[in-house]
């Protein structure tokens, strides 16, 4: 047990003294660095933090219940979120609260699916393996910061109570098979209208999956956060 701590505290620490930390709350810039640093780190995975590999991350269900539409995906990877680069990054005076862009050039995710409704304006009903790739994603961020005591009995940081804002910026791809049990027409008349609206179609079934993602990443930051002190990270 002591080796164990003692790999862990080593570990945060040097990744934490290689940032050139701390960074003043007022340099977004500093911050910037640390963030983009630390969210490497973790998609790469910290197994002595008990933080595994997120590239490709692995979201064992997502289920999305919207007004006009209803799907569950099983088993689904994600794929490229180790390129996604945070920028425009600012925090309040009284580190209450963290905004930022994430900007993801390619991202893809496939599984299993089962869904029914109306996709923005065509029915839709099918179950079966999917795919969808997106080729740039902008996600506007925000947080709350909250400081906590942690067993070391110093202060850390914690995520909170995120929201994000997300928007498609290149064309997403769809591909669902047995769509409306193998009817290929009614299929093709689906993907046809999903291509060519693809905005539209991500506006309508992405929060749920970004979500999704943000809730396993966030997660991950956090025990990165417990393990290194407030002092360490930021300094007014």
């Amino acid at each position: 047990m002591y080796s164990f701590l003692l790999i862990t505290f080593c570990s945060a620490s040097a990744l934490a003294s290689s940032i050139n930390s701390p960074c003043k709350v007022t340099d977004s810039s500093c911050m910037e660095i640390f963030l983009n640093t630390v969210q490497k780190e973790i998609v790469n995975g910290i197994p002595e933090l008990g933080i595994m590999k997120s590239d490709p991350l692995f979201i064992e269900t997502i289920e999305g219940n919207l007004s006009i539409l209803k799907y569950k995906l099983f088993n689904s990877t994600l794929v490229g979120f180790k390129g996604c680069v945070i920028s425009n990054l600012k925090i309040n005076k009284d580190i209450t609260n963290l905004k930022y862009d994430l900007n993801c050039p390619r991202l893809s995710l496939k599984g299993k699916y089962e869904i029914s409704g109306r996709l923005v304006v065509l029915p839709i009903e099918g179950k079966g393996d999917y795919q969808s790739v997106a080729e740039k994603y902008l996600v506007h961020v925000e947080s709350d910061l909250k400081k906590i005591e942690g067993a070391d009995g110093k202060t850390h940081l914690s995520i909170e109570n995120i929201i994000i804002k997300c928007i498609p910026q290149d064309i997403i791809s769809y591909n669902f098979e047995n769509l409306f049990n193998g009817q290929k027409k009614l299929s093709s008349e689906v993907h046809k209208f999903a291509y060519e609206n693809w905005r539209e179609v991500a506006e309508l079934v992405q929060d749920p999956i970004w979500y999704s993602l943000y809730n396993n990443i966030t997660g991950s930051m956090n025990k990165y956060l417990l393990s290194v002190a407030f002092e360490d990270v930021i300094r007014n």
